[in-house]
C-alpha cells in the first residue's frame, strides 16, 4: 500500500529520463535538458504528480515519452532487440491507460503524411514534377517494416491480453472528441490504404527474396496485416458513433479556437506559456528549414505530425492537455536545442513572446519605457549580425522567461490536485467505518472517484454507482445509463421512482453475472453478490453542479441517438445563490441586488426585482429561515403579485439560494437543506456542513 502511495513520485523521477533522450535524439544535449525540464514542470501535471494521487497522469507521462522514444530507437537500429522494447513500451502505456494506443495512432499517421511530405519538398527543392515515386516509396517501406511489426504485433497481442487495438482505441477515441462520421469514414479509408501499401510491400519483397529467413519475415508480415484488417473492420463496426453524454457538461471537454487569445491563454495556462509558445514557434522554425531547402529527417516530421495532431486534440478541449504538453515539451527542447544552427530564428521567436508578458513587465509609463527598451533591443543585435552576442541573448530571452513559467508551474500547481476538505474526509471515514463491504455507495461524479482510491487505501474497499470515467464498458449498466440515474435520483420529487432506480443496482441477475463474467474474465466472484446496503451522499458541491443533475435526469436519449450526439435536449435547473450585497435605505438586507429580505404580515418575506424581466416587488411564495438554531418555514398563500418557488436563508444571513417549484421539491433539496424530512425510504446516518450521508430502506 506505501509502495503504491508513493508510486506517482517513482513515475516523475523517471519521467526526465526519456524525456531527455528523446530531446537529444531531436537535436543534442541541451534540447533533451530543456525537454526534460518542461516535462516535470508544466503547471497541469505539477497538480497531478504528487505522492497518492489516484489517477494516471504520471504514467501517462512517462509511457508517453518512453513508447515514442523506443519507437524511434527502432526505426533507427532496425534491429529486433529495439522492436521487442518498443512493443513492450507500446504495450506498458496501453495497460497503464486505456489510451495508450495514441503512440501507435500517431506512428499511423506520420506513415501516411511521410511520403506526402516527401513529394512536396522534392517539388520545393527543385520546382520539378519528375519526382522520383518508387525511391520515395522504398525510403517509406524500410521506415514502415519495423514500425508495422512494432504496431501490428502490439495490436495483436492488445487484443488477446486487453481485448483492444489501436483501432479500437482509434475509433472510440473519434467519438470520445465528437467527431462526425465521415471523419471516420476518412480514417478507415486512410487505415486501409496504409495496410493495403504495407501488403503490397510485403508481397514484392516475398516475389524478390531468396533468403528463407527473409521469407519467413514477410510471410509473418503478411500474416499480421491479414489479422490488422479484421480487426480495423471490427473495430469501425463496433465502436461507438456518438461521444459519452456526460461530454456535454465537461467544460474541459468544450472545443475551443487555439488561434483566439482566450484559447490561447486557456490553453497556456494548464500548459505554460513559453512552452506554448516555442510549440508555435516549432512551426516558424520549420517553414524556415524548407524556404532554406534543408532536408527534414524522418524524425523530424513525426515530430511536426505529432504535434499536429496534438494542437488539433487540445482544440477539442483543454482536457487534453497533459498529452499537448508532452508534445510542447520537446517542441520547446527541439527549438532551444537549435540555438547553434538558427540563432536568429530563435531570437525572434523569444522577443515576440515578450509580448504576452507586456502586462507584468508594463504596469506604469516608466516600466513601459523598459519594456519597450528590452524588446527593440534584440532587434539592434539581429542587425549587428553578431552570432555570440545573438546567442547570448537567446539564452538570456529564455532564462528570463523560464523564471515567469517556473513561479507560474509552483502556483498553478498548488492550486489544482485531487484536494478534498475536512469534512469529506470525515465523511469517507465514517463510510469505512461503519458500511459493509458488500454496500454501494451512490452519489455523483467525482466523488465516486475518491471515495474508491480512498476506502482502498484504508484496506476497506466499497462499491460506487460510478467511478467518474472509469465505467466506459460497464455491463448491464454503462456510463450513459449510470449518469442519468444518478441525475434522476437526486432530480425527481418521487420518492417512489428514485426507489425503484435504486433497485436494479442492487444485485444482477444469475444471467447478468454469466454475460458479465464473459466479458470480464478478470472480474472477481465476489462481484456478483448482492449489495447489502445501498447509502446516498448528498453534498454542498451539489448546489452548484445542479444544472447538470437535473439535465441528465431529464436527459432526451431518444434525440441524442436520433441525431447521433449531434443534438441534445434536457430539462436542466439552476439554483440561484445570491450573496450578501448590503442594505437599502429602509435597513432592509439586499441579496445580489435583486432580492430584499424584509418584513411582510409581521412574517420574513423575500422580494425580488429584476426589472428586465418584468418583475417587479414580487414576493417568492415559500421562505426558510433560521432563528436561534431553529427553522422557520412560511407559505404566503394570497398573494397576489408572488413568484412560485422558495428562498432558503443562510443560517447566518449571509447568502440566500432561490429554488424553482421543481428544485424546491427534489429529492435532493429535501436531503441537504432539510436531513431528508417528508422522506419515508432515506435515513440520514452521518451529518456535516458540508456532507449528508443517507441509508436507504427499501421496505
Amino acid at each position: 500500500m506505501k509502495v503504491s502511495i508513493f508510486s506517482p513520485l517513482i513515475m516523475v523521477a523517471l519521467i526526465p529520463i526519456p524525456a531527455f533522450l528523446l530531446g537529444k535524439n531531436l537535436t543534442n544535449n541541451i534540447g533533451g535538458l530543456v525537454t526534460a525540464l518542461f516535462a516535470v514542470l508544466i503547471p497541469s501535471f505539477i497538480g497531478v504528480s504528487m505522492a497518492g494521487y489516484c489517477d494516471t497522469d504520471a504514467p501517462i507521462v512517462f509511457y508517453f515519452f518512453f513508447s515514442i522514444l523506443s519507437t524511434l530507437l527502432a526505426i533507427k537500429k532496425k534491429k529486433p532487440s529495439y522492436v521487442l522494447l518498443a512493443i513492450l513500451a507500446n504495450l506498458l502505456f496501453v495497460w497503464n491507460w486505456g489510451g495508450g494506443w495514441i503512440t501507435s495512432i500517431l506512428f499511423i499517421a506520420f506513415l501516411i503524411a511521410l511520403p506526402i511530405f516527401r513529394i512536396f519538398e522534392e517539388f520545393v527543392h527543385t520546382f520539378s514534377l519528375k519526382i522520383d515515386f518508387r525511391r520515395i516509396f522504398f525510403v517509406w517501406a524500410e521506415i514502415n517494416n519495423p514500425l508495422f511489426t512494432i504496431i501490428g504485433l502490439s495490436s495483436i497481442l492488445g487484443f488477446f491480453i486487453f481485448n483492444s487495438s489501436v483501432f479500437h482505441s482509434f475509433f472510440g477515441g473519434l467519438a470520445f472528441t465528437g467527431l462526425g462520421l465521415i471523419i471516420r469514414w476518412l480514417a478507415l479509408l486512410i487505415s486501409i490504404i496504409w495496410l493495403g501499401f504495407s501488403s503490397l510491400n510485403f508481397l514484392l519483397s516475398l516475389s524478390r527474396e531468396i533468403s528463407i529467413k527473409k521469407r519467413i519475415y514477410f510471410t509473418f508480415q503478411l500474416l499480421i496485416s491479414a489479422f490488422l484488417f479484421y480487426l480495423l473492420f471490427s473495430a469501425f463496426s463496433l465502436a461507438p458513433t456518438r461521444p459519452l453524454i456526460v461530454n456535454i457538461s465537461v467544460a474541459e471537454l468544450q472545443p475551443i479556437n487555439i488561434f483566439s487569445q482566450d484559447g490561447f491563454m486557456a490553453v497556456a495556462g494548464r500548459v505554460g506559456l513559453l512552452p506554448t509558445i516555442l510549440a508555435f514557434g516549432l512551426f516558424a522554425l520549420a517553414f524556415y528549414k524548407i524556404w532554406k531547402k534543408e532536408k527534414i529527417s524522418s524524425e523530424e516530421v513525426f515530430f511536426f505530425i505529432w504535434l499536429l495532431t496534438m494542437f488539433y486534440l487540445i482544440s477539442r478541449g483543454v482536457r487534453f492537455s497533459l498529452q499537448f504538453s508532452v508534445a510542447a515539451s520537446v517542441a520547446a527542447g527541439y527549438v532551444i536545442g537549435h540555438y547553434k544552427k538558427y540563432p536568429e530564428v530563435l531570437l525572434l521567436i523569444l522577443t515576440f513572446s515578450l509580448l504576452f508578458l507586456r502586462e507584468i513587465l508594463a504596469r506604469n509609463p516608466f516600466e513601459t519605457v523598459g519594456f519597450i527598451f528590452i524588446f527593440i533591443l534584440p532587434f539592434l543585435v539581429l542587425y549587428k549580425r553578431d552570432e555570440k552576442l545573438t546567442k547570448v541573448f537567446v539564452f538570456g530571452l529564455f532564462a528570463f522567461q523560464l523564471l515567469f513559467f517556473i513561479s507560474n508551474s509552483i502556483q498553478v500547481g498548488q492550486a489544482s490536485g485531487m484536494l478534498i476538505s475536512k469534512n469529506w474526509y470525515d465523511a469517507l471515514d465514517w463510510l469505512v467505518e461503519n458500511a459493509d463491504r458488500d454496500s454501494l455507495i451512490t452519489t455523483w461524479w467525482d466523488p465516486g472517484h475518491i471515495l474508491a482510491g480512498y476506502s482502498y487505501y484504508k484496506g476497506k474497499p466499497l462499491r460506487v454507482h460510478a467511478d467518474g470515467a472509469h465505467c466506459g464498458d460497464c455491463y448491464p449498466y454503462n456510463h450513459d445509463i449510470r449518469i442519468r440515474d444518478m441525475g434522476r435520483i437526486f432530480s425527481t420529487s418521487n420518492e417512489t421512482e428514485a426507489l425503484e432506480i435504486l433497485k436494479k443496482y442492487k444485485q444482477l441477475t444469475p444471467e447478468q453475472c454469466e454475460e458479465a463474467k464473459k466479458r470480464f474474465p478478470q472480474m472477481p466472484q465476489e462481484a456478483c453478490r448482492p449489495v447489502s446496503d445501498i447509502y446516498i451522499i448528498a453534498s454542498a458541491d451539489l448546489i452548484g453542479k445542479y444544472y447538470w443533475l437535473s439535465c441528465f435526469g431529464s436527459f432526451d436519449y431518444e434525440l441524442w441517438e436520433k441525431t447521433n450526439g449531434q443534438e441534445w435536449k434536457c430539462d436542466g435547473r439552476n439554483f440561484i445563490q445570491l450573496p450578501f450585497s448590503g442594505q437599502d435605505a429602509y435597513g432592509n438586507l439586499v441579496y445580489g441586488n435583486m432580492l430584499t429580505l424584509t418584513m411582510k404580515d409581521g412574517r420574513l418575506a423575500a422580494v425580488i426585482n429584476v426589472p428586465q424581466q418584468g418583475i417587479r416587488n414580487a414576493i417568492v411564495k415559500e421562505i426558510v429561515y433560521y432563528q436561534q438554531g431553529q427553522e422557520i418555514r412560511y407559505k404566503f398563500e394570497n398573494v397576489t403579485n408572488a413568484i412560485d418557488g422558495m428562498v432558503w436563508v443562510d443560517p447566518g444571513f449571509g447568502m440566500v439560494i432561490f429554488m424553482d417549484p421543481k428544485i424546491r421539491d427534489s429529492i435532493f433539496t429535501k436531503m441537504f437543506f432539510f436531513d431528508g424530512k417528508g422522506l419515508k425510504h432515506f435515513e440520514l446516518v452521518y451529518s456535516n456542513p458540508e456532507v449528508k450521508i443517507f441509508k436507504v430502506h427499501f421496505e
